[in-house]
């Protein structure tokens, strides 16, 4: 099947697919939220990164003691939020298995940008780090890397967090661009 990225963002808006946007975002304070990281049990994630977009994703299930319907999405280009760049609200539910998929758009090429999500009760999810892609003409170097199976059963996990630490490292000329995941068996 030919599974273009049109057809993929047109399928998606039918399963909690939501699109960032700037109009009465930006410049805006943060959400007073609460950190709940069990309530966002999959964490976040990103991927899909063009000079000016990137999805952005997270699954927000019921919990014991709260159950959400909504979530606010917060891109910041600061990890403190003390300013908001662009935002959104995308619905979820038991139809898209509690996901949320969020297409943050009209960002700038090759920059670093955090993003959070926040259910109507004020729980929010762990924060996250994204870059986008240099620009289409730019000639900068793009430094990546590869990761593949992992085994939580066994605590293996421990090697994304030593990646992650020993690139926050770096400068960040020497920083990588892309992490490519090649697939798991789990």
């Amino acid at each position: 099947m030919d599974f273009t990225r049109r057809k993929f963002l047109q399928t998606s808006i039918l399963f909690g697919f939501a699109v960032a946007t700037k109009q009465g975002w930006a410049d805006k304070l943060p959400s007073i939220s609460t950190e709940r990281r069990d309530l966002f049990p999959q964490g976040v994630a990103s991927g899909d990164p063009t000079a000016n977009t990137v999805i952005l994703w997270t699954r927000r299930p019921p919990g014991k003691d709260s159950t959400a319907k909504k979530l606010i999405v917060e891109i910041s280009t600061t990890a403190d939020f003390k300013k908001i760049h662009s935002g959104g609200t995308a619905n979820i539910s038991a139809d898209s298995d509690w996901t949320c998929r969020f297409l943050a758009k009209d960002l700038q090429p090759n920059r670093d940008y955090w993003y959070r999500f926040i259910d109507e009760h004020g729980f929010a999810s762990r924060v996250g780090r994204t870059i986008t892609a240099p620009a289409e003409n730019s000639d900068v170097p793009v430094r990546f890397t590869f990761v593949s199976c992992q085994c939580p059963n066994e605590g293996a996990m421990n090697a994304y967090r030593k990646m992650i630490y020993e690139d926050e490292a770096k400068s960040r000329e020497e920083q990588l661009n892309f992490v490519l995941h090649l697939g798991d068996f789990i």
